[in-house]
């Protein structure tokens, strides 16, 4: 935005300073402010011509190149900042979970209630946790956080909060029976 306010103002000096006429909306203020705004962004997104390298990979030369350089540089300081603050929760809210049972049952809850997650989304998401769960050089706790990582993306940090605190209560209420039974098979054979 600041690229875009700077070069709109220097698009608004030059019209003044070398009275360039652009018509009926330049009578009047606001028209003038308008022209001048458009009139940077169309020439920031702008090139003089394409280059395409040995990848096929298109490049543009001119001011959308500079234009790309830094809302990539933007955008990935900004998601570092989002990164680092995900990384602190999702180590308190994942660590600790049975990961087998989790990768499972985690990606059901969400994707069963996210009505907006498109065939291609669910696709990626599934062969990236499969992925996740035939490696075998991780530690658990770092592919939980990986698990909660890959969903956070599609869900939002409270939606899988409230799943991860859900699927902890499923687990907590399904294997305190079974525990129960096995103190007391214990407790029968301490008595024999």
């Amino acid at each position: 935005m600041l690229i875009n306010v700077s070069a709109s103002i220097l698009v608004f000096y030059i019209i003044i300073r070398y009275n360039i006429s652009i018509g009926s909306i330049g009578l009047h203020p606001i028209g003038f402010i308008i022209f001048s705004g458009l009139g940077a962004m169309a020439f920031l997104r702008s090139s003089f011509f394409n280059y395409k390298d040995s990848n096929d990979k298109v490049i543009e030369i001119g001011p959308a190149a500079i234009l790309t350089i830094f809302l990539r540089a933007t955008e990935r300081q900004f998601d570092q900042t989002i990164s680092k603050g995900y990384l602190d929760k999702l180590n308190d809210e994942m660590v600790g979970l049975n990961f087998l049972s989790a990768s499972k049952d985690l990606p059901l809850l969400i994707l069963s209630i996210m009505r907006v997650l498109d065939d291609t989304e669910q696709k990626q998401l599934s062969d990236d946790i499969l992925k996740l769960v035939n490696d075998s050089t991780t530690t658990i706790d770092a592919k939980n956080i990986a698990l909660g990582a890959l969903l956070i993306k599609y869900t939002g940090f409270d939606l899988l909060k409230s799943a991860v605190d859900k699927l902890k209560e499923i687990y907590t209420t399904t294997t305190k029976p079974i525990l129960d039974n096995l103190d007391l098979a214990q407790q029968k054979l301490k008595d024999i």
